[in-house]
């Protein structure tokens, strides 16, 4: 579950903008294409499938708007009772964003089935640890980075 939940934190991170949504967009597709081609969907199940994963991730990024609008009006309360209201609506929010892990696996169950489900789940992890590397190691420079060459020194004359 905590994978899933970094794969739309990704995700969130690009709806910020118009040109940030092109890029979940296409983050969406690609994982939908990476997924139907692991799993061997035929066509019919590769548009459900696809059609799960969007609702889904729309459902994700309804609740990460409405989140971040919610932590937005507490900031702005002024009275204990407007930011305590505020903070059950957030803590209910965090709850059905929790669940949506499980409803993905209720969802893809029938669809895929227990084994192909599994290898879903597994090769999803896969790409999370590998999105999660290439993001710390751009964050931190990268391991293997190359270090930056000396400075070259210019004298005017």
């Amino acid at each position: 579950m905590r994978l899933w939940i970094t794969i739309l934190l990704l995700f969130n991170l690009f709806s910020a903008a118009s040109l940030a949504a092109e890029k979940r967009n296409q983050l969406e597709e690609l994982l939908i294409w990476k997924m139907s081609d692991e799993l061997n969907l035929s066509s019919i199940e590769e548009k459900k499938f696809a059609e799960i994963l969007k609702n889904l991730n729309e459902e994700k990024a309804s609740l990460n708007q409405a989140l971040q609008s919610s932590v937005e009006a507490m900031g702005k309360a002024s009275t204990s009772k407007t930011k305590e209201a505020e903070l059950a609506k957030y803590k209910r929010l965090t709850q059905n964003y929790g669940k949506l892990g499980e409803q993905e696996i209720d969802r893809l169950k029938p669809l895929l089935g227990v084994d192909r489900l599994v290898q879903y789940l597994n090769i999803k992890q896969d790409l999370t640890n590998k999105i999660k590397t290439l993001l710390s190691s751009e964050n931190s420079g990268g391991k293997n980075a190359k270090p930056l060459p000396s400075p070259k020194i210019i004298e005017e004359k």
